[in-house]
């Protein structure tokens, strides 16, 4: 004689199946997301590969990580770059970010707006690592007195996701208080000098400034409001790179450097 099963192990039955369907699709995107990860870094380990230029053709290529692990003073003005070729890649490429030792080191491109490369690689690849890229309304040249670049703030760190260890990680701010931004005809070098949250539709995003009064005043806020001290003085001369990326639910996280050096 055949036993019937139960109301209740029918039930049991049904949620042993469902918790299995919800594991394997939590997998899945688990697998999904690590492959895009993958993809972005893969994709701007080609691009920095194509970007530097090589004195001595006999000496390998390094990665952006290999680099940043190295010990030693990083001399800024030995790197040159390869805007010939990253041009074939993008006409949209205007510049180069590296930091001296953390690792950021990335394309720069300026669209027709700012949702254009959000979650385009350099190369047109759909990826939600996106690109670096710099506010539409700035001067491409980075000639403004005040020019911003969006990144995401990923989870593995890649883009601008190192820069919430300004806030985070204690002793950050004194190994990493430079950066270089390489266009196609300069040089140029940034000390930091302020970090801190804002809103999406916070001031420090203004840009377009044609009276030196306004923008001291506009320079002098974004040192007051820093999370740290950095005893480093900006006045109205000064030509400042904001660095933005996603905060919190509603904020963004900004990082400021003014420009110290030219070639």
């Amino acid at each position: 004689m055949k036993k019937s099963v139960s109301g209740n192990s029918k039930k049991k039955i049904f949620y042993s199946l469902a918790g299995l369907l919800l594991v394997g699709i939590a997998c899945y995107q688990l697998m999904d997301i690590g492959a895009r990860y993958r993809q972005g870094k893969d994709a701007y380990e080609r691009f920095w590969n194509t970007a530097r230029e090589q004195e001595d053709q006999k000496e390998p290529r390094q990665t952006a990580k290999k680099q940043a692990d190295n010990s030693g003073e990083f001399d800024y003005r030995k790197l040159k770059i390869d805007f010939d070729a990253l041009k074939k890649i993008n006409e949209d490429i205007i510049g180069w970010i590296r930091f001296d030792k953390n690792g950021i080191n990335y394309p720069v491109l300026q669209g027709r707006d700012n949702e254009e490369y959000l979650s385009i690689l350099p190369d047109k690849t759909k990826n939600a690592a996106g690109s670096i890229f710099m506010d539409y309304l700035c001067s491409p040249d980075f000639t403004d007195s005040h020019t911003i670049l969006y990144g995401h703030n990923m989870k593995n760190l890649s883009m601008f996701g190192k820069l919430k260890q300004y806030r985070t990680v204690e002793g950050y701010y004194e190994k990493n208080k430079y950066f270089t931004i390489y266009t196609p005809d300069e040089i140029y070098r940034y000390e930091i000098f302020a970090w801190y949250e804002v809103g999406i539709e916070d001031s420090v995003y203004q840009v377009g400034f044609t009276d030196e009064d306004v923008f001291g005043e506009f320079a002098a806020q974004m040192s007051e409001r820093s999370y740290q001290d950095t005893k480093v003085a900006v006045d109205e001369k000064d030509q400042i790179v904001t660095l933005s990326t996603c905060s919190s639910a509603g904020k963004r996280f900004v990082v400021h450097g003014k420009r110290i050096d030219s070639e």
